[in-house]
């Protein structure tokens, strides 16, 4: 183990901080930046049938409650579509969350690359898991090819009439 990767093992990551990135990539924010815990809670609670409020949920997310119980936990992994380890495991969760920063970087070079404003469709594909961003920015990198062998105006060497 190198000393990057026995200092993270020492650090251990939050509920708040494990669900923040889960908040900040999957769940559809309001226009001020903060995601409706209540409608967000009644999805959760729909969909696993475990009671959960809004005011629980944003206890969870502002660190307030620490220590939910696994029903919660399974609840939440279910509608973050994430396995139970996410949030019992910090390797897991790390690993998970370094997957996501990287291809949210390759869909964001990508757009960058094709002239897409890095804030169009950046809700939608924010929602995107790794494996749906990372095609995303292929299909955008195949659209670039395609037009600049076409010698279409998306080839940066080419100027519109």
């Amino acid at each position: 183990m190198n000393a990057e990767e026995d200092r993270s093992a020492e650090v251990h990551l939050t509920v708040s901080e494990k669900l923040d990135h889960l908040l900040e990539l999957r769940a559809q924010l309001s226009e001020d930046g903060v995601p409706s815990y209540k409608k967000l809670a009644a999805e959760i609670a729909a969909q696993s049938g475990e009671s959960f409020s809004g005011a629980y949920l944003w206890q969870l997310h502002r660190g307030e409650r620490a220590n939910p119980t696994l029903r919660h936990l399974r609840a939440l992994a279910e509608y973050f579509c994430v396995p139970v380890s996410y949030f019992t495991d910090d390797e897991v969760a790390r690993r998970m969350i370094d997957e996501d920063l990287l291809s949210r970087r390759e869909l964001d070079q990508s757009m960058a690359e094709a002239g897409v404003s890095l804030h169009y469709l950046r809700g939608d594909l924010a929602a995107l898991s790794p494996e749906g961003k990372r095609m995303a920015a292929d299909m955008i990198r195949q659209l670039r090819e395609l037009e600049q062998k076409a010698g279409r105006p998306g080839d940066p060497g080419q100027r519109p009439d």
